[in-house]
């Protein structure tokens, strides 16, 4: 399996529907990322991401052993001559800003363009557009994966929380995304 990011036109993006944790406080905002995951890379909205309770640490999340969830940290402008959604991140470990992450619950919606796709199951954006309009006989499924996107894939993903893909969707600047839905935490 040859995971790859989707191309989108900057960052990733994250645009909450309908989302427990804002109202029940299951939020972590006091952990930094972690220095070995994030020295060559950005926090991007949109990632699930292993907390590290312990060590007060969010990593990439690779297995089961830590709690996965949905960073969603709020834009700032780095700079008005760019402004967008699609232009913040969190610099990794130089930030000032603590990324802030809500733990999902089976019902959860969101839209994500922070998506990996395996190059063998969807050869290009098409491909995949073309899965996603086929959803209702043909289910999508995203998960945590090592590069921090949503891996989305024909079959469930084995750990961390499970998401359906139900919508074949935009996000606010018009590029490609994705609704999806909690099945199981």
């Amino acid at each position: 399996m040859a995971l790859e990011r989707l191309a989108i036109d900057g960052y990733g993006q994250v645009e909450l529907n309908n989302v427990a944790f804002r109202r029940d406080g299951r939020i972590e905002a006091q952990c930094a990322p972690d220095s070995t995951d994030f020295s060559n890379k950005v926090v991007e909205n949109g990632m699930l991401l292993a907390v590290d309770a312990v060590n007060r640490t969010i990593k990439l999340a690779v297995d089961d052993s830590l709690p996965i969830a949905l960073n969603y940290s709020a834009e700032h402008m780095y700079d008005e001559r760019k402004p967008g959604l699609k232009n913040f991140y969190l610099n990794g470990v130089e930030e000032d800003f603590y990324p802030r992450l809500g733990y999902l619950a089976v019902g959860d919606k969101f839209h994500s363009n922070c998506i990996a796709v395996d190059s063998t199951e969807f050869s290009n954006l098409d491909a995949l557009k073309s899965a996603a309009n086929q959803i209702a006989t043909t289910p999508l499924y995203g998960g945590a994966c090592a590069l921090g996107a949503i891996a989305v894939s024909s079959t469930a993903p084995t750990y961390g929380p499970v998401l359906k893909v139900i919508e074949n969707a935009t996000m606010p600047d018009g590029q490609f995304g994705l609704k999806f839905q909690v099945i199981a935490d």
